[in-house]
């Protein structure tokens, strides 16, 4: 029963831990909701759960240690008792009962620890097995037969499909190639599968089909090995709580400063920097707190391209915090920059997409259109339809 207490007792914490960090980070968007009120009723339901499960599980180690004491100061009485009455009638010298009460005691002290042990040992069962869950988690092995050839960027799909369960596939039948230096733009609705489709190209997952990477099957090249090969600049990228310099200059070793003022220059963030307080030598603090959302995604920008090893660039919705002009300036710095890395882009905004070599828009998880920009906007669908709407907004 203890066990099964302390089991209510962790998952009541998480979930306490879970709120209160959720309604931390996102307090912004709690007061521009006017969510305050739901959102302290939802923590104090949630506290209140996790104090009443607190106040019986005391109550249970309450009675257990009680009970404990009571038995070993019985224990300790009857000795007494009968050790006073043979002193009475002479058959035990005092000094003999008092030695014998102080050994009682010694014995009954570890006694009295191992049960308290034993109630911990409930806890420390339920953290084990909360521990366990992710160590027997398949982990990601290279094997000796993988290989690291040389990447130039060249890519190719042939009819891939993949999905997170067996009864659902995110991507059906896609194929499209590639060429070195080029740019591809991909464009679909929220689930359509563009960012599982770049997840392959990084294996992340295992998939069906083929994905050739400069001629070699992506599956027999070491996971590390093409990832050191990939930069991926995400939507809500990650930043550590360093100096700016230290951000942009985190992928590679022994970097120059003049690299790390080239690659803001081409992420059109150099201007920025230079006007924060203590400008490359800022401390942006956890996740870039201090950063907006576009300053944060053209320091990710930065940070990647400052690598010459990356051969394939992602950009995974990574303009969309960014107005237009400045989403054309970086995209201008980029192509001046990477002529020979092949480069994916995400987005939804057709006017980061239309200088791309090709583009495919991805509908459940399927290409339905595929072709350059003034391709697509003369053929009837859905890029054209939001081409359209886009327009009618500028």
């Amino acid at each position: 029963k203890i066990q099964k207490t302390f089991k209510k007792s962790d998952e009541a914490e998480g979930t306490l831990t879970t709120v209160l960090q959720e309604n931390l980070s996102g307090v912004r968007v709690v007061r521009a909701f006017g969510r305050e009120d739901h959102e302290i009723r939802r923590f104090e339901e949630v506290n209140r759960n996790h104090k009443e499960i607190t106040y019986k599980l005391i109550e249970i180690l309450a009675i257990f240690w009680s009970l404990s004491d009571f038995l070993t100061l019985l224990q300790n009485g009857i000795v007494l008792v009968v050790g006073a009455g043979m002193v009475i009638r002479g058959e035990l010298h005092i000094g003999t009962l008092a030695a014998f009460i102080t050994y009682v005691s010694m014995l009954l002290w570890p006694v009295k620890q191992l049960g308290r042990l034993l109630s911990e040992f409930g806890k420390t069962t339920v953290a084990i097995d909360r521990i366990e869950e992710i160590l027997h988690e398949e982990i990601e092995v290279d094997t000796p037969d993988e290989i690291e050839p040389e990447i130039h960027g060249s890519i190719e799909f042939d009819n891939v499909s993949f999905g997170y369960d067996e009864h659902q596939k995110v991507l059906k039948n896609v194929s499209f190639a590639l060429p070195l230096g080029s740019t591809l733009g991909i464009l679909g609705s929220t689930g359509s599968g563009k960012s599982t489709l770049v997840h392959l190209l990084q294996r992340l997952y295992d998939y069906e089909g083929s994905i050739k990477v400069d001629g070699h099957e992506l599956k027999n090249i070491r996971r590390s090995w093409i990832r050191r090969k990939i930069g991926l600049v995400l939507q809500e990228p990650h930043l550590y709580a360093k100096t700016v310099k230290e951000n942009i200059g985190i992928t590679k070793r022994g970097y120059k400063e003049k690299e790390i003022y080239d690659a803001a220059k081409a992420a059109s963030i150099h201007s920025n920097i230079l006007t924060f307080k203590e400008g490359y030598d800022t401390i942006i603090g956890e996740k870039g707190v201090s950063l907006s959302g576009g300053q944060k995604q053209r320091i990710a920008i930065a940070r990647t391209i400052i690598d010459e090893e990356k051969k394939i660039l992602i950009f995974d919705d990574s303009l969309s915090a960014v107005d237009t002009e400045t989403d054309m300036r970086i995209r201008n710095a980029l192509k001046d920059r990477s002529k020979d890395i092949t480069t994916l882009i995400i987005s939804h905004r057709i006017a980061t997409l239309a200088e791309a070599d090709n583009i495919i828009v991805l509908d459940e998880g399927r290409i339905v259109q595929m072709g350059t920009h003034e391709e697509l906007i003369r053929e009837e669908g859905l890029y054209k339809r939001i081409w359209d709407l886009q327009q009618m907004v500028v």
